[in-house]
């Protein structure tokens, strides 16, 4: 049977499970200060990721396949096949990795939003960090593509969408109480979405990004500021 990753991963590392203890152990032998570099890596899935990312910026979702991602990760076809059934899996983990790693970034500087002196600098910071971690990441730009050859990533993107979308809502109307839930939704989903569609257009075009950006920021301000002044 087929073990899939675990779907909870940060910086594009599974986290680390807790160390069993030893304790009551008098053999037990003292746990090493650092590991064995000669030492293959136990969990070859971050690298697997990071091999499809880069091909897929490379090549595309055409030219993306389980060969080629395992020999640039450097694992044999069998290790991938333990933990990907096929090439579409590797996507699918690929691009749940990179939501996940956005919306911890992204939730987080909602709390600021939420309780600072200043809504706009959190909310135009992240524009900003979304953008960034998108350029910066391999397949970060690529798998925006690939949303639109698979109607099944498409749906989910959707609905991950509608969950930060639901958390900016909660910050809205923890800064203004007296936003009822629907309002908040509503003022937290078009923001959201014009978010989200602007930053696919500053990274298809690397030359004006910076200045798409800035036009973002000033749209949502604008927006939100009927809201929150």
């Amino acid at each position: 049977m087929t073990r899939r990753p675990s779907a909870r991963t940060r910086n594009g590392a599974p986290l680390a499970r807790p160390s069993t203890s030893v304790r009551g152990r008098r053999d037990a032998a003292p746990a090493p200060t650092s590991p064995d570099p000669r030492a293959p890596s136990r969990d070859p899935v971050p690298a697997i990721l990071r091999a499809a990312g880069e091909l897929l910026d490379e090549a595309g979702v055409d030219g993306l396949n389980t060969t080629a991602v395992a020999r640039r990760a450097g694992v044999s076809t069998a290790t991938l096949y333990r933990h990907f059934p096929d090439k579409h899996a590797v996507l699918r983990a690929l691009v749940l990795d990179i939501h996940e790693e956005r919306a911890a970034a992204v939730v987080g500087i909602y709390d600021e939003v939420a309780t600072g002196a200043d809504w706009r600098e959190p909310l135009a910071r992240v524009v900003r960090t979304a953008y960034r971690m998108r350029v910066a990441r391999p397949g970060g730009r690529s798998t925006r593509r690939a949303l639109q050859t698979s109607p099944e990533l498409w749906q989910w993107d959707q609905q991950q969408n509608e969950e930060i979308a639901r958390a900016l809502a909660r910050a809205l109307r923890r800064r203004k109480p007296r936003l009822t839930r629907a309002v908040s939704e509503r003022i937290a989903r078009v923001t959201v979405t014009a978010s989200v569609a602007l930053l696919d257009l500053a990274c298809l075009d690397e030359r004006r990004g910076e200045a798409i950006l800035e036009d973002a920021t000033a749209l949502r301000e604008a927006y939100l500021a009927r809201y929150l002044d």
